[in-house]
C-alpha cells in the first residue's frame, strides 16, 4: 500500500476525542505492520481504548528507538470546512482531513519506515518500536500515561535497560517566514496546568445589588491574573535565537542576535509584546494565563453569592509550578476568591542532546534546499512528556515543511498536508530510522 493510500484509510476513521473511538485506526495500522513483518500488540486501556506497539527486533544493550504518535484527533466544525474533514480527498495537490498533520501523517511516516528496516533485511543494530496511543489529545490518560505505567517494558523502559530514545511530534519545518526554511527539533515543552478560581460574594436582588458581588470579584481576580507573565530566555530559546540570527537579515536578524546575547532577558521583555504578534516564538518567552470558562448565576434579577473560572496556563519548562500556583491562589484571595482545583496535564524535563539529534539535524538540513536546523521548545504539550520524565531522551520532530497558513489548520478547519511534501518526508523518516539503527 501506499504511504498516500495508507494516509487516506485512517483519515477516513473519526476518531474524535471525546469520546475517542481510536480502535479501527489502530487496527488499520497494526495490519500494515503485521503484514510488513513487525511483531504487533493491541493494548486496551481500562476505558477501552486502544494502543497499539508493534516491534523490530534488536540488540537491547542500546537504547531502543520509539516511533511514538498517536491516533485520536479533534473536534470538526463542518460547516466551516470546504471538504468533508473524514473524506480523505486528495484535490488541489493536498491531502485533507482531520489529524492530516496531527498526527495520522506522522503515524504513517513512522510506519513506513519501521516497515522498509525490515524489508531492507538487515538486523538493526537496536530495537525500534513503533507505538501509536490513544487519548493525546485530551491528556494521555487512556493513552501515553497508562501505557507507561502499565506496559514500560513493552516501549523500551526497565529491566537495566538504557532509557530509549523518542521521536515525537511537537514541531513542524517553517517556510515563508525567514528567508531559508527553519526546521526545529524540540527538546522539551511548555507544561500545562489548568485551574480553576472560585469567587464569592453576597447573593442579593439585582435591583439591590450588595457592596461585596462574587462575579465582580471574579472579573478583578480574571483581569489581574490572565496574560503573560514576565519574558525571559530559556537556555533552548537562546540557542534556537542564535541560530535563526544567521538564517534573517536586517531587522529580524538583530533581535535575533540580541536575544541570544546576555542581554537576552531584557530585550525579550521589550520585544515580546511584538513577537508574539508575530510570531509562536513569542509564546516560548514567557509563561502565559488563558481564562477558558466562566460561570455564574442563573438568573437575570438574582446576584450570585459564587463565581467560577476556569484558567488555561502554559508554563515554561524552568517554571516552579509549586510557586505559581501558589502567587496565583495569593492574588485570588486579595480580591475575594480561591485556587479550588489545580489539573497539571503536562510536564517533564528537557531532553539533552544525544547521538540521534546529530542525526535528525543533518537530516534536517536534506529537507529543502537551504534548510536551516534549530533546537527548538513546543508551546503545546505532547505524549513525548511521558517518556522525558522517564529518563527517555525526546525529540518532537517532523520533516515536513509548512507554510504558516498550513500550520494554522492543526485543530482548525481545512487540515491538510501537501501530497509531494507527505512524500518527501516518508522518505525521509525512512532514511532517519535507518541510520538511527545501523
Amino acid at each position: 500500500m501506499e504511504p498516500v493510500d495508507l494516509l487516506r484509510e485512517l483519515l477516513r476513521v473519526r476518531s474524535i476525542n471525546p469520546p475517542g473511538d481510536e480502535a479501527a485506526v489502530v487496527a488499520i495500522l497494526e495490519s500494515y505492520l503485521s503484514d510488513a513483518g513487525l511483531k504487533t500488540e493491541i493494548l486496551t486501556s481500562p476505558g477501552g481504548r486502544a494502543n497499539l506497539v508493534a516491534r523490530v527486533d534488536g540488540p537491547q544493550d542500546r537504547p531502543a528507538l520509539v516511533l511514538l504518535s498517536h491516533s485520536d484527533v479533534v473536534p470538526v466544525e463542518e460547516d466551516s470546512w470546504t471538504r468533508d474533514p473524514f473524506g480523505a480527498e486528495v484535490s488541489d495537490g493536498f491531502v485533507w482531513g482531520r489529524g492530516a498533520l496531527d498526527m495520522k501523517g506522522i503515524s504513517v511516516m513512522h510506519a513506513v519506515a519501521a516497515a522498509a528496516l525490515v524489508q531492507a533485511g538487515h538486523a538493526p543494530a537496536r530495537e525500534v518500536i513503533v507505538v501509536m496511543v490513544a487519548d493525546e489529545e485530551a491528556g494521555g490518560d487512556e493513552g501515553a500515561r497508562w501505557l507507561l505505567d502499565e506496559h514500560a517494558a513493552l516501549v523500551g523502559l526497565g529491566d537495566g535497560r538504557p532509557p530509549p530514545e523518542v521521536i515525537g511530534e511537537g514541531a513542524y519545518g517553517v517556510s515563508g517566514m525567514l528567508p531559508r526554511p527553519v526546521i526545529p527539533i524540540a527538546l522539551g515543552e511548555k507544561t500545562a496546568v489548568w485551574f480553576e478560581v472560585m469567587a464569592k460574594g453576597d447573593s442579593g436582588h439585582g435591583a439591590l445589588p450588595p457592596a461585596r458581588q462574587a462575579t465582580v470579584n471574579l472579573a478583578s481576580i480574571v483581569t489581574q491574573i490572565a496574560g503573560f507573565g514576565t519574558p525571559r530566555v530559556h537556555p533552548v530559546m537562546r540557542e534556537q535565537f542564535a541560530t535563526l540570527a544567521s538564517a534573517a537579515s536586517g531587522t529580524p536578524a538583530a533581535a535575533f542576535r540580541a536575544l541570544s546575547s546576555p542581554a537576552g532577558g531584557a530585550v525579550s521583555r521589550a520585544i515580546a509584546p511584538r513577537l508574539r504578534k508575530a510570531s509562536a516564538l513569542g509564546l516560548l518567552l514567557s509563561d502565559s494565563i488563558t481564562p477558558t470558562v466562566m460561570a455564574a448565576g442563573y438568573k437575570s434579577n438574582v446576584v450570585p453569592g459564587e463565581a467560577r473560572a476556569s484558567f488555561d496556563s502554559r508554563l515554561l519548562p524552568d517554571t516552579d509550578i509549586d510557586e505559581f500556583v501558589s502567587s496565583l491562589d495569593t492574588k485570588a484571595r486579595r480580591r475575594g476568591g480561591r485556587i479550588v482545583e489545580v489539573v497539571q496535564k503536562g510536564h517533564g524535563p528537557v531532553s539533552g542532546k544525544g547521538p540521534l539529534l546529530d542525526i535528525l539535524e543533518q537530516a534536517s538540513t536534506q529537507i529543502a534546499a537551504d534548510a536551516i536546523s534549530t533546537v527548538s521548545l513546543s508551546p503545546g504539550v505532547t505524549d513525548v512528556r511521558f517518556f522525558r520524565a522517564r529518563a527517555a531522551t525526546g525529540y518532537g520532530w517532523s520533516p515536513l515543511v509548512l507554510t504558516p497558513e498550513l500550520l494554522a489548520t492543526i485543530h482548525g478547519h481545512d487540515e491538510r498536508v501537501p501530497v509531494a511534501e507527505f512524500e518527501r518526508a516518508v522518505t525521509v523518516m525512512s532514511d532517519v530510522v535507518r541510520r538511527a539503527c545501523t
